[in-house]
């Protein structure tokens, strides 16, 4: 299967853009200033590029280079069991450093009794269901991109049988759901859209549309859509707007789910952008990407954490700001790079090896070939 690299440098970005956005927004959320910077650097929002990307990558292979690939039941076993593994090793290794770290002070035999009894719920965590996430508060994306993904293969095969019934379907989730997965599962039904019609954004000649001319406004109109849960933090949308956006069950995360398709769909349309982003660092910043959303949660509340301690002997706030600021991402990408090594790359290799156990021979052949 091809490997769209530049993709993973997206990804990478969002990732990065994730870090800042929690660090600046832990201590600063309410200043002027940051709300202005979360609509330029918008890491908040980078988790509906995540799950619309995740979307168009986990279906690819249902599209390219054909769609003769099976879709069944031998076919969905496998898939389930790497797309497990994939996530949840390391997001277990990651949960259970937090878990250590917030009770670092109690006895090992007291934690072993937590554990047990589940004191603090951490089988619930653990599981990514029912919205628990009180140890690892990202987690709740972790949450919808598993539940989620767990639909591609269903949602590709309607996808195949029909482009009009899988819009329906679009359109039945968001007027029936509200919740968390079904939101994302509209984003990941953006980013198979994507997938599916790959080769005409790939081939599309923006120069030859009667919009071109107007493109600077039509660049501006669709960062604003990004970024309108920040704009609007700062100019709200007023009661009638969200009554009605209420009656149409539309959350401000279905606008930068949009947005976040016709982002990448840009991105695949322009060869000098994606020049850019395969970059060697780009590329293994996306190559460490899961990680570092993973660790970037421990060092962020940590500097919080200890704030006055850390910044004891730097003289002003925009010393403290950047230099606790250069230490976080420091750390991060340090950590994340070991425990890509560690973690995240034994898990994909397990996940791949249960999964091709598991996935008839005749099958595999017809994946490779």
């Amino acid at each position: 299967m091809r490997r769209i690299e530049y993709l993973d440098s997206v990804r990478g970005l969002a990732a990065f853009a994730v870090v800042i956005y929690h660090f600046t927004g832990w201590r600063w959320a309410e200043a002027m200033e940051f709300k202005l910077g979360a609509i330029l650097f918008n890491g908040a929002d980078a988790v509906s590029l995540f799950f619309v990307l995740s979307g168009l990558v986990l279906s690819w292979k249902y599209f390219h280079p054909n769609e003769s690939l099976a879709i069944d039941g031998a076919h969905y076993r496998p898939y389930v069991i790497n797309r497990v593994v994939r996530l949840y090793v390391p997001f277990l290794a990651a949960l259970a450093v937090y878990y250590l770290y917030g009770h670092r002070h109690d006895p090992l035999r007291q934690l072993a009794v937590e554990f047990v009894k589940n004191t603090y719920h951490w089988f619930e965590e653990a599981l990514l269901v029912r919205g628990k996430h009180d140890i690892y508060g990202p987690g709740w994306t972790l949450e919808v991109e598993m539940a989620a993904s767990l639909f591609v293969p269903f949602l590709a095969l309607l996808l195949r049988r029909s482009r009009q019934l899988f819009v329906g379907f679009m359109l039945a989730v968001l007027f029936i759901g509200s919740g968390l997965i079904f939101w994302g599962i509209q984003h990941f039904c953006l980013g198979m859209l994507l997938a599916y019609f790959f080769r005409q954004i790939e081939a599309y000649d923006m120069r030859q549309a009667s919009w071109y001319r107007y493109r600077h406004l039509l660049y501006i109109g669709v960062f604003a859509l990004f970024s309108i849960r920040h704009i609007t933090r700062i100019y709200p949308l007023g009661e009638n707007v969200n009554y009605w956006l209420g009656i149409f069950r539309l959350d401000l995360f279905h606008f930068t789910g949009l947005a976040s398709a016709l982002i990448l769909a840009f991105i695949i349309n322009r060869p000098r952008v994606q020049s850019w982003l395969t970059t060697k660092p780009l590329l293994f910043l996306g190559r460490i990407s899961y990680s570092v959303y993973l660790v970037h949660w421990f060092f962020v509340a940590y500097v919080m954490d200890h704030w006055d301690k850390l910044t004891v002997h730097l003289s002003t706030s925009t010393q403290s700001f950047w230099g606790m600021l250069g230490f976080t991402v420091g750390a991060t990408l340090l950590t994340a790079t070991v425990f890509n090594v560690l973690v995240e790359r034994p898990a994909i290799r397990l996940g791949r090896k249960l999964s091709d156990r598991l996935t008839p021979r005749t099958q595999r052949v017809q994946h490779a070939s």
